[in-house]
């Protein structure tokens, strides 16, 4: 049985998603690319609001079709499925590194993250991302 995940928190200024399990115990840590300055990754208590196993992230300026593993945030005023943390396969063909704020304010993962975390994260988890 997998370990489920009972916490994730987002540090922007680590550039690190970090998960717990329920007794408070860390799981696991990667780094992540979170929002430029000028479209920045909100903070604030939030919980995962819908799961993908494939979806289109778009925005005014894009369409990325068939992104696997989305877990989108909720709560404290988000817009729904407005902030995500989804894999960016795009950043890893380019052989650009995680760990630096590079996202239009969802917060991207590798490929594997997003695997992990999907398989782990039910619907209802609390997300905290803070500076």
């Amino acid at each position: 049985m997998l370990a489920l995940v009972a916490a994730l928190v987002i540090d922007l200024s680590q550039q690190r998603l970090s998960a717990f399990d329920g007794g408070g115990r860390l799981l696991y840590v990667a780094p992540v690319s979170t929002g430029l300055a000028a479209t920045p990754t909100p903070t604030g208590a939030f919980r995962v609001a819908s799961r993908y196993a494939l979806t289109s992230l778009t925005a005014p300026d894009y369409r990325i079709p068939n992104v696997p593993n989305v877990l989108c945030l909720g709560g404290g005023g988000l817009k729904a499925d407005a902030v995500c943390i989804h894999p960016a396969p795009w950043q890893e063909r380019a052989g650009e590194r995680f760990g630096v704020r590079r996202s239009h304010g969802c917060i991207r993962t590798s490929s594997a993250t997003a695997r992990w975390l999907f398989e782990r994260v039910a619907v209802g988890t609390p997300v905290r991302v803070q500076e």
